[in-house]
């Protein structure tokens, strides 16, 4: 063979090979050439409002994206907002209510979108307890920080004749919503709200649903600040369209999603798992848009405790542009197709 035709079938086989790296993995080849930029994303608990973010996560979605994300728990709106503000995580789901008292204290941080406009949660309590009004003189456990779940109590005791400020002495636990229902069992605690799982988790282990609540209010709202949003709007985008396209995974793959709550929520029931997912996914919003009614009457619950909320309306202190241009380009359309 002469030197020439073994250069060429050399070069045939060279080129074959590069031919068959393309076809079978560009995606992947071009994915490991690319840097991916790391987001730390914070939520205040394991709770419903939270799971879109790990799923979106967990099956590495935001890596199309340009981004290495890391969900990041940081309990409760007391400490999540102050790691907004100061930069420790550059995202945060929920921590609805923190998020309002530090807009009205004057912080710039933006809401972007929620992930649900309703929740729904229930008031578990002893075994004993009849009815609200029981509640008198009990002690009920809230997380650090006025959140969603003191927001639906607080609520409860109001539109049951009981004084929040003065009936009841609210008690802070941490732990998120497993350390409430820890407490609760052991008697430290008469009552606390509990979102899904745990509140039919609680139910199965003998204490009482003494009352289901569920309003249309935000959930897992997303919000940034003001300065990363002027800053760097194409990542803001680019992070959003992640978490939609997290979403319409959820809300195709649910063998897949479970298995991801289970490791969240450290929990093998299937059962509770599947009620969760289930009573999530009926929430969930495919294009993060906030419906006025739930803003409103998240409002109202704040002004409850702060008299200032009540001025604002639901056009306050959100930015919708980065999700209506998502909309518009017709990004949400053309997922949904597929």
């Amino acid at each position: 063979m002469t030197r020439w035709r073994l250069a060429r079938q050399r070069l045939i086989f060279l080129l074959v090979v590069v031919a068959s790296v393309s076809w079978l993995t560009p995606r992947y080849v071009h994915a490991a050439a690319e840097k991916l930029e790391k987001i730390r994303a914070a939520y205040p608990a394991v709770a419903p409002g939270s799971t879109p973010c790990w799923v979106t996560a967990g099956v590495r979605i935001w890596q199309k994206y340009g981004f290495e994300v890391e969900p990041i728990l940081v309990s409760g709106g007391a400490r999540a907002v102050p790691a907004l503000i100061g930069n420790s995580v550059q995202f945060l789901f929920g921590s609805d209510t923190g998020v309002t008292t530090a807009q009205l204290q004057g912080i710039p941080i933006v809401r972007l979108g929620v992930t649900m406009n309703s929740l729904g949660s229930s008031l578990l309590t002893q075994s004993n307890i009849q009815s609200v009004q029981d509640l008198k003189g009990k002690v009920l456990g809230i997380s650090r920080g006025r959140d969603a779940s003191y927001i639906r109590l607080a609520k409860l005791l109001r539109d049951n004749g009981l004084n929040p400020n003065e009936d009841v002495k609210f008690l802070s636990i941490g732990g998120g919503e497993s350390g409430r229902l820890s407490a609760l069992k052991a008697g430290v605690i008469h009552g606390t709200m509990l979102f899904p799982p745990l509140d039919l988790i609680g139910r199965n282990e003998g204490l009482k649903v003494l009352q289901k609540f569920d309003v249309p209010t935000p959930g897992g709202g997303i919000n940034t600040t003001a300065a990363l949003l002027k800053q760097n709007r194409p990542l803001v985008v680019n992070f959003l369209k992640g978490y939609i396209e997290g979403i319409h995974y959820m809300n195709r793959n649910k063998p897949e999603s479970l298995k991801i709550l289970q490791r969240y929520f450290q929990n093998s029931d299937l059962t509770a798992m599947g009620y969760l997912y289930d009573e999530t996914i009926r929430r969930l919003e495919k294009d993060l848009h906030a419906q006025p009614e739930s803003i409103r009457f998240h409002l109202e619950m704040a002004a409850l405790d702060d008299p200032r909320a009540a001025k604002f309306s639901e056009k306050d202190f959100w930015d919708a542009s980065v999700v209506d241009e998502i909309r518009r380009s017709g990004f949400i359309d053309q997922l949904y197709k597929k």
